[in-house]
């Protein structure tokens, strides 16, 4: 019996090939910055289906969860090749504000941080 047992046989780096064997961060974290994009997966959560976005690489990789669809669209895209540098930028579509992905060569105006504070600052705000 024993000689059927096997022994335990290090693999090389498995989990580290994982780009969803991160830490999380909050959508928050990338805002405003040129971030290298390195993949994303469609996951089921409790709050339904949401897309998990990973960034960064090595010991500074991470990911994100968004239920934005002009992200959606964009990571999503069937040509779309990773790993890519963007920037994500809160944009305002009326009254309303979203996320929307630029090249990594667009400056950061005013508009954008006075966008991306009215974001922070109304982001847990339940509707009335």
């Amino acid at each position: 019996m024993i000689d059927e047992i096997e022994g335990f046989v290090e693999e090389e780096n498995i989990s580290s090939n994982d780009l969803f064997d991160c830490e999380y961060t909050s959508i928050d974290a990338v805002i405003n910055l040129v971030t290298v994009f390195t993949g994303c997966i469609e996951r089921q959560t409790g709050n339904g289906t949401r897309l998990l976005v990973a960034y960064g690489e090595g010991i500074n990789r991470s990911a994100f969860y968004t239920d934005s669809k002009k992200l959606r669209d964009v990571f999503l895209a069937p040509n779309r090749k990773y790993p890519f540098r963007a920037v994500i930028k809160v944009v305002s579509y009326g009254n309303m504000y979203g996320f929307r992905l630029f090249s990594p060569k667009s400056e950061i105006t005013d508009e954008d941080e006075a966008n991306f504070g009215f974001y922070k600052r109304t982001k847990n705000r339940k509707s009335r």
